[in-house]
């Protein structure tokens, strides 16, 4: 989601073509750290996607569609592609009846990285066969989409570009989930201590499977607009990664000392205990790097609270739900058997994956 706000901010993007033994991988490079752009990168391996590139680097703009986790568009930008690189990259995608089709399994990863060392390094001087182009893209006109989630009684709406990007996650965090909890999902609610009321957590889920709370932490990028160092990227989100622990740490006590609650309109809420707490702090991306700091929270939290922690991005919270096919307990279910690899890992370092025959 982060390298998606870069772009709605003018952050640079190349597209990237590499050819290697007749083979292509395309590449989108999206320059939202000045040291460190995000490359995305895949093979290419049928005909019709070979004549799709050729005719965009042909006529040399294309729109560009922005999916975000959970596959909804939040934008889109007409795109001009710089013609020199253009040009040379369509020189080597010739002849079309050369270039590979058939199973992209067969290209291994060892291509892609191959590909991806290039673009990162410009250079390809270790593999002098690979022919690897990136293509400046100057996005012209960029269009957000307005997103809107229903839900009993109540809606929450999505906007790629809001300057409020904390209040986007919480509100996708909660599109994702309403679903899932429909009438039993609480954005914002409050727990009274004495006489005094306080935000409980972001996002709380009632559930006869194990209650789950949520706080969503998010890297602002668009006051930034992409200059922050990819260091001090990651050090932020770790800041607030071990804030949104010691919030839950706090939370769960709450709840456990069977503290009043409420929505934020007020309705009162009663939580069954009778199983454990599922506390989540869910920041805008997990950059791959060394957590052990926040690993060593979150374990602490668990055995001080004797609940389960959690700390993921937005993406695996999609994974996760994709996993579960959106079925409240298979959810905890899902979340629990992930913890145990942590755990068993020692590392916050963990992505699911939904298994190719999962079909149960």
């Amino acid at each position: 989601m982060s390298s998606l706000k870069a772009l709605s901010v003018s952050c640079s993007l190349e597209i990237g073509i590499g050819v290697f033994d007749e083979q292509v991988c395309v590449a989108g490079i999206i320059h939202d750290a000045p040291d460190k752009p995000l490359i995305v990168s895949r093979p290419q391996a049928h005909e019709e996607e070979h004549r799709a590139l050729l005719e965009v680097l042909s006529r040399g703009e294309v729109n560009f569609f922005l999916f975000n986790e959970m596959d909804h568009c939040v934008g889109w930008s007409p795109g001009s592609l710089a013609p020199e690189g253009s040009e040379q990259a369509s020189e080597y995608l010739q002849p079309i009846t050369s270039l590979y089709t058939g199973s992209v399994i067969e290209f291994g990863e060892s291509l892609l990285d191959i590909f991806n060392e290039a673009l990162y390094e410009n250079s390809t001087a270790e593999k002098p066969e690979l022919a690897a182009f990136k293509i400046p893209v100057k996005l012209v006109d960029w269009h957000p989409n307005f997103l809107s989630y229903v839900g009993m009684g109540t809606h929450q709406t999505v906007q790629v570009d809001h300057p409020d990007e904390g209040g986007m996650l919480e509100n996708s965090v909660w599109a994702a989930l309403s679903s899932v909890y429909p009438g039993r999902l609480y954005k914002s609610p409050v727990v009274e201590n004495g006489d005094k009321t306080r935000e409980l957590t972001d996002v709380l889920a009632l559930s006869s499977h194990g209650n789950i709370l949520i706080e969503t932490k998010d890297l602002a990028m668009l006051a930034s607009k992409g200059s922050r160092t990819h260091a001090r990227r990651v050090s932020g989100v770790k800041k607030q990664a071990l804030k949104g622990v010691t919030q839950l740490v706090g939370a769960a006590k709450a709840l456990r000392r069977n503290c009043k609650i409420s929505s934020s309109e007020g309705k009162a809420l009663s939580a069954d205990l009778s199983d454990k707490l599922h506390c989540v702090v869910i920041v805008s991306e997990f950059f791959h790097d060394n957590w052990d700091e926040v690993f060593e929270a979150a374990a602490s939290a668990m055995r001080e609270t004797g609940d389960l922690f959690h700390v993921i991005d937005f993406r695996e919270l999609v994974a996760v739900l994709k996993i579960a096919r959106g079925r409240d307990g298979w959810i905890q279910a899902v979340l629990l058997q992930r913890l145990e690899q942590v755990l068993v890992n020692q590392t916050l370092n963990v992505r699911s994956r939904q298994a190719p025959d999962s079909s149960a």
